[in-house]
């Protein structure tokens, strides 16, 4: 008797720990999908990210080459109205990995590859010449307007490249830059003696090949 009575409790035993076993398990597996639930549509994200990325960077390659191809520096200013704009601030550096001013500079203009023109730096810095316009971009990310400078009989936009100046400004959005370069894209009604000044203080420029 004593003998069925311990057998009887070591099966009661073994339902009990085959119950929570059943249950760990199902805890487990509840788990387990919970997991991939948030996991799955993560990873989804991140492949999408990681395609548009690629897609992106191989039509930068087929529109302006590859990065690193070229390592060519010149000088530029942009005057609006009498104030040139100071691309030293940090919000204008190294915007595009193909063209741009970096390491604190505001007027030597980089460009990474042998294509890339001169309206693909504006681009990257939410500006750009069409016609005899400049706009640039104003504002907060979260706001931002299109303020444009038009040559209207008053004001002109005008764009220099070593002291020449270009037939139609918006030509200067395909140029490219060349070793040494001085580029001027100047908007107003300067005189010709302050349009001269403006030159000159490019020339003064130094250009940093770095």
């Amino acid at each position: 008797m004593f003998g069925k009575k311990k057998s009887s409790s070591n099966s009661g035993s073994a339902k009990v720990k085959n119950k929570k076993k059943s249950s760990y398990l199902d805890a487990s597996k509840k788990k387990r999908q919970k997991y991939l639930i948030i996991i799955i549509p993560i990873i989804a994200a991140m492949v999408a990210i990681l395609a548009i990325s690629a897609s992106r960077y191989s039509s930068e390659i087929n529109k302006f080459g590859t990065a690193g191809s070229a390592h060519e520096h010149a000088a530029f200013i942009i005057n609006v109205n009498g104030t040139p704009i100071d691309f030293s601030q940090p919000q204008y550096q190294v915007k595009s990995r193909l063209i741009h001013v970096e390491g604190g500079d505001g007027f030597t203009l980089h460009r990474h590859t042998d294509r890339v023109p001169f309206g693909e730096f504006l681009r990257s810095e939410n500006m750009n010449i069409e016609g005899s316009c400049l706009s640039i971009a104003e504002g907060t990310s979260n706001q931002q307007g299109q303020q444009e400078y038009c040559s209207n009989g008053t004001e002109e936009l005008r764009a220099f490249v070593n002291g020449e100046e270009l037939e139609s400004p918006a030509s200067l959005g395909s140029y490219i830059l060349k070793d040494d370069d001085r580029i001027l894209l100047i908007y107003g009604n300067q005189t010709a003696d302050q349009l001269s000044q403006s030159l000159s203080a490019l020339e003064e420029v130094p250009i940093l090949k770095t």
